[in-house]
């Protein structure tokens, strides 16, 4: 069947909003646990180091299945591991929400993981099958952009269902939402066109082995895990921070939450059309710049006297980290094989969610040890924000010609 360039434009797009549909929901049903683990300590009476380890319990399962997965969409092709992702994370969602003990969230949380963590490096392959070469920094911008609405909405929609009808009921909520998500995939997500069809019948498909020869790839993954130090730290001990120490009820909490995230998004779209039309070999520059901006807004987050400069300083940090992750992302979209996308994503993923497994317990252990301070636990993320910083400016893409896209990275031997 031929496919017009107009249809083929409009079916592309309708790819791209299905999948930030999907971004949108995983970040409720990620984030929610993140303002549930308040009444839940009080109801189980866990520590700050068992509630870290729920968090951590997640992210453990989520970073073995990012490089899974992704080889598993260069395979197999996107939509499935999309739709097995969806079903399987909403399952779990709503499991969730009957949990009894300490140990059973720790279970059904690390199944949650196993669910979830196809997804990312499997929306990646689906930018790619759809996306020519040329706007997919734009089309990835514009699926990082997601994550900010979902962790807008997810704090705000959690706050508020886990007030009215409580955790639990909560979950069941989030996870039928999700089955809900995985009937429109199933009957509209069909990423075939011209790219799908180029990248599959491709023949230069990189093995794992000659994936890990890359020195990209391993700065990236690096590059990543500093900058989801902070992202998942922040993201699951801020709550928590503005309710104990500046003594915000959960709404309130919910709505100021919002305000970080909604310039955070800006800042993603932005940054996904300078990669495209300004930064072509010159992206780096945008992750050592973003970086800077993160480590002076956190260290004035740790002394701010008021709410008001709480939520100023993390909006800041958000807007220079958002503009170093959008950048991390894309780059193996343009500078990677169409045919091995799914797996480069997955392992530059794998490292962000090695940072999800460290960061919550980590800081909950401090937070623990420090008799309820924050200040250890935000000296941590300072210090992991220096990572993005140092390795960006080592990298290397081998070109500065806008007008013409760089060559496929090869494996150095």
């Amino acid at each position: 069947m031929n496919v017009t360039p107009a249809a083929n434009s409009k079916h592309k797009y309708l790819v791209l909003g299905l999948l930030c549909l999907g971004w949108i929901i995983n970040y409720f049903d990620k984030v929610a646990i993140n303002v549930a683990v308040i009444p839940i300590s009080q109801e189980f009476g866990l520590s700050e180091t068992q509630v870290g380890l729920i968090l951590s319990s997640f992210f453990l399962s989520y970073a073995i299945m990012q490089p899974i997965g992704g080889s598993l969409a260069d395979k197999f092709g996107s939509r499935k591991v999309i739709l097995i992702s969806v079903i399987c994370w909403s399952v779990f969602t709503i499991l969730t929400g009957t949990a009894w003990s300490f140990l059973s969230l720790i279970v059904i949380r690390f199944l949650f993981g196993i669910g979830e963590g196809s997804y990312p490096s499997a929306s990646s392959v689906a930018v790619a099958e759809s996306f020519p070469q040329h706007e997919r920094a734009r089309a990835k911008s514009i699926l990082t952009s997601a994550t900010t609405i979902g962790a807008v909405l997810a704090t705000l929609v959690a706050a508020s269902l886990s007030k009215q009808y409580g955790w639990q009921t909560m979950f069941v909520i989030l996870g039928v939402l999700g089955l809900f998500l995985a009937l429109l995939y199933a009957k509209f997500l069909h990423p075939t066109g011209s790219q799908a069809v180029k990248a599959k019948s491709s023949t230069d498909k990189l093995p794992l082995k000659d994936l890990l020869k890359i020195s990209m790839l391993w700065k990236l993954m690096a590059i990543y895990f500093g900058i989801s130090m902070v992202n998942w730290g922040m993201m699951s001990w801020m709550p928590s921070y503005m309710v104990k120490v500046r003594h915000l009820d959960m709404v309130s909490m919910g709505a100021l939450a919002s305000i970080p995230a909604i310039l955070s998004f800006f800042t993603v779209l932005g940054t996904g059309w300078m990669l495209d039309k300004r930064m072509v070999g010159r992206e780096k520059y945008l992750i050592s710049i973003g970086s800077v901006i993160g480590i002076i807004s956190l260290y004035l987050l740790s002394k701010a006297p008021t709410v008001a400069l709480v939520v100023t300083y993390q909006a800041f940090a958000s807007i220079g980290l958002g503009a170093a992750v959008t950048t991390t992302l894309t780059m193996p979209l343009k500078y990677i094989s169409p045919s091995s996308v799914g797996a480069a994503s997955g392992l530059i993923y794998l490292g962000g969610q090695i940072a999800g497994v460290i960061a919550p317990t980590a800081m909950g252990f401090m937070i623990q040890q420090f008799n309820g301070s924050y200040d250890a636990a935000f000296w941590l993320l300072i210090i992991a924000t220096a990572i993005p910083f140092v390795v960006g400016m080592t990298l290397r893409t081998g070109s500065t010609s806008r007008q013409e896209p760089p060559q496929a990275v090869t494996p150095s031997v």
